[in-house]
């Protein structure tokens, strides 16, 4: 169709833009301009400011939706690495999918490694939560598990865990989370309870025992040695007396132990170095040492600061240790004696202690005999008493301390003794 001017004239020449502008404000006024503005374009057909800005206003809005979206996962993230229990997130097939770093630390695997593998692989074939998460998805409901044991590459824990369910925007289980507490020392801080409680009660009868055993044997020893003192006494029985008084002597050392351990001194305690305590002992124990073919590796850090300790309780405690280590190692050895701090140590309640290792070569000890080392008359010496270890136990113990028995990595035992700096 031809075009055609202001009065409709079809042969009328076609106009440029600008004069199309005017035909514009002509046909349809200055508002009908300003409409046409407001959907994008000018008086010459080009697009508007507003048109041409949008695509720099659509970038800044995803861009501040991507700043948001990356401190939000920054947040949770360190909302999930903030939390003193482990996460483990599974999918529907128990695959794990996520690991927080408490979990990491209990499982003993990082995130990375741990990621699509099966969840007992982690915990182990037969461990307790993996049922627990599988009643979680049956039920569609949390379960919890208040004790547990989880075997990991670290050992075996106890633990408590709560499974629960992720679920999508329908409803349905995605995922399930299973939140893990190591309860470790919380047992081990209810055993020591319990143990010092039957302590507490066998303390109390042993001290009236001991005292009216005591003052007869000494009767019966004095006796023997009168009965030797007589000028008619035949030199043939000089052995029965002489028996007498060791077996006297013997049962006068267990009554002396057992009032020690029933009865402890509260400790007066000093600055001391561990490092000088052990060299003191051992040159008392040089003798013994070399008679049995032992020799003695120091391992000492000379930078470890004093302790708070009574000396003489706790050259009590290493001299025992170390006359220990010896006999577990009948046709000899070497004997370890290794010393260094730990500052605010989670194995000591977060103080800053000094620690002694005590490290012998023997044939080491099961795991059953390790359980029961600190409870009192219980020993694997033919002679022993069972109160040696029990009353090392005690006084590390009323000095704030931990004791610890372990296997050591080269065969033989290791006992680890944490005791509290002088500075904290």
């Amino acid at each position: 169709m031809a075009p055609q001017d202001c009065q409709g004239n079809s042969n009328a020449r076609e106009r440029p833009l600008y004069q199309s502008r005017a035909v514009w404000i002509g046909r349809y006024g200055c508002a009908g301009l300003y409409r046409r503005n407001k959907l994008g374009y000018d008086g010459l057909g080009r697009p508007g400011k507003d048109e041409r800005r949008r695509p720099l206003r659509e970038q800044k809005v995803v861009e501040k939706l991507q700043q948001a979206l990356t401190n939000m996962q920054a947040y949770y993230e360190d909302l999930l690495g903030s939390l003193q229990d482990g996460l483990v997130v599974v999918d529907r097939e128990l695959r794990v999918t996520s690991l927080n770093p408490a979990a990491e630390e209990l499982l003993g695997i990082s995130a990375t490694m741990a990621h699509g593998k099966p969840l007992a692989s982690l915990l182990g074939d037969s461990s307790p939560l993996i049922a627990l998460v599988d009643r979680a998805f049956e039920t569609g409901r949390a379960h919890a598990e208040h004790e547990a044991s989880v075997v990991t590459s670290l050992g075996k824990v106890s633990v408590s865990a709560i499974a629960s369910l992720l679920a999508d925007q329908g409803g349905e289980a995605r995922g399930g989370v299973l939140l893990i507490r190591d309860v470790t020392r919380i047992r081990e801080l209810e055993d020591q309870v319990r143990r010092a409680e039957r302590l507490t009660a066998l303390g109390t009868l042993v001290t009236g025992i001991a005292h009216e055993i005591r003052n007869p044997l000494m009767g019966v020893r004095g006796a023997a040695q009168l009965i030797e003192a007589e000028s008619s006494f035949p030199p043939s029985l000089k052995e029965y007396t002489d028996i007498i008084i060791r077996e006297v002597d013997r049962l006068n050392s267990l009554l002396e132990g057992m009032l020690a351990f029933a009865q402890p001194s509260p400790p007066r305690v000093v600055e001391c170095n561990v490092n000088q305590i052990l060299e003191e002992l051992l040159a008392l124990e040089e003798p013994v040492l070399i008679r049995r073919d032992i020799t003695v590796r120091r391992i000492y850090d000379p930078q470890v600061p004093l302790i708070a300790a009574d000396p003489d309780q706790i050259r009590q405690v290493f001299l025992n240790l170390i006359r220990n280590g010896a006999e577990a190692m009948e046709g000899g050895g070497a004997l370890t004696l290794e010393t260094g701090y730990e500052r605010r140590s989670p194995r000591c309640f977060g103080l800053s202690v000094a620690v002694v290792r005590v490290i012998d070569q023997g044939p080491g000890l099961s795991l059953e005999v390790r359980q029961h080392l600190f409870d009192p008359f219980f020993t694997t010496k033919p002679k022993g008493t069972g109160l040696g270890l029990a009353l090392c136990h005690r006084i590390v113990g009323d000095h704030r301390g931990t004791m610890e028995i372990n296997d050591a990595e080269e065969g033989g035992c290791a006992v680890t003794i944490l005791l509290p700096l002088a500075t904290q």
